[in-house]
């Protein structure tokens, strides 16, 4: 494996966390007992919501698209509606976009456990045994890292102008973007 394409798999893994936004930036895990009831996720579906503003969490959407070919997960602003509609039925605070959250079967999951998990899915095989080889590392040292590069997101690949950009910057056909966004129709 090329040394830069081991890069391209280990950055988003150790600081996915960046890419995206949620909040509740001291707690690790599951931040609730049980997953929210949304309406719009498809059955058996994994639902990662993302600042939609930040390049590098585009970014880090295209990776996991094209490391994901079963399709599990799906994805959401959290500025659009049923990203808020998302956040709202897990207890969070909308504007709050300090961490990127990822919605299973068990629950809700932010930071650095949420990357992982992520991470625990994907192919090939190095990025599963990645997510899984830095799970045992203590939470506070993960969400430390996930919390440097969370708050300098912006200055590492910029932002866009507006929430309406992001699907100009995934770089999918509309077919693709449409069975994976759950907010396609508000682009």
């Amino acid at each position: 494996m090329p040394f830069y394409r081991l890069c391209a798999v280990l950055l988003p893994i150790a600081t996915a966390a960046a890419l995206s936004s949620c909040s509740i930036s001291m707690v690790a895990g599951p931040l609730s007992g049980k997953a929210p009831t949304l309406s719009r996720l498809p059955s058996g579906r994994r639902l990662v919501l993302y600042d939609g503003v930040c390049n590098f969490c585009n970014r880090w959407v295209n990776f996991v698209i094209d490391n994901d070919p079963k399709g599990v997960f799906c994805f959401a602003s959290m500025q659009s509606t049923a990203g808020r509609e998302a956040l709202a039925a897990c207890g969070r605070d909308p504007n709050d976009l300090s961490t990127f959250m990822l919605i299973d079967e068990e629950g809700f999951w932010t930071q650095s456990t949420a990357a992982l998990r992520v991470a625990q899915s994907l192919q090939p095989a190095v990025l599963r045994g990645a997510g899984t080889a830095f799970e045992p590392l203590p939470p506070f040292f993960r969400d430390g890292i996930y919390r440097l590069v969370a708050e300098n997101r912006y200055s590492i690949l910029g932002r866009a102008q507006d929430g309406t950009a992001p699907s100009c910057q995934l770089k999918y056909d509309i077919e693709t973007l449409r069975a994976r966004m759950l907010d396609f129709d508000e682009r």
